[in-house]
């Protein structure tokens, strides 16, 4: 019986593994804004534009790679009897930023995706959490770089008036959410901002 459930969550790995494989191409290339060839983080993805494959790219990354590797990881967590999923969603979307709809759809999917496998698994004691949060990351820079005045504008409006350190602000939380401490907290939305999503940061950039 164990031979015959192995080698059909080996089946299943190596099924998530080709999809994923497949997609890698498409999915990575749509990370965020200004990571695709030609395309700088000033490009305007607005509500009223028909790009649907730059949605469906979108959703690869953002929503659908997690979905994948949590369905390949979720055979493993459940023989354990414990688990911790952390996905990372993003102010853009609780706040509907301007010029980035695509990706804010994708990065609300991801908020759902984790509150439902949240409700699944719990009879598993797997606990799946969000972080959202306000970070100086690797974008962020490369936002910075190429418009020093939107990123000075995006950080004052922080009540806090900075972006977080990845390290020191966002990691001690996602370790909080990884450890035995978190054993009883699940489908929770974590805001690591600066309290930026309590009444929304009004970020209004000049793209133009």
């Amino acid at each position: 019986m164990q031979a015959s459930e192995d080698k059909e969550n080996s089946a299943v790995l190596e099924d998530y593994d080709d999809q994923c494989d497949r997609r890698r191409g498409l999915g990575l290339a749509s990370a965020w804004l200004d990571e695709q060839p030609g395309q700088s983080w000033q490009d305007r993805w607005t509500a009223s534009e028909r790009f649907g494959e730059r949605v469906r790219a979108g959703f690869d990354m953002g929503a659908m790679a997690a979905f994948w590797a949590m369905q390949s990881a979720f055979p493993e967590l459940k023989k354990h009897g414990t688990g911790r999923v952390i996905n990372i969603a993003s102010l853009n979307g609780v706040n509907a930023h301007m010029y980035s709809v695509a990706y804010n759809m994708a990065k609300e999917a991801l908020r759902t995706l984790t509150r439902t496998a949240a409700r699944e698994w719990a009879q598993h004691q797997i606990c799946c959490n969000i972080i959202c949060p306000g970070a100086k990351s690797a974008a962020f820079e490369r936002m910075e770089a190429a418009s020093p005045e939107n990123a000075a504008a995006l950080a004052s409006a922080n009540p806090m008036g900075r972006m977080g350190d990845p390290l020191e602000d966002i990691g001690p939380v996602a370790l909080f959410l990884g450890s035995d401490d978190c054993r009883y907290m699940t489908g929770n939305t974590l805001f690591v901002d600066g309290e930026s999503h309590i009444n929304g940061v009004q970020w209004s950039p000049n793209v133009d």
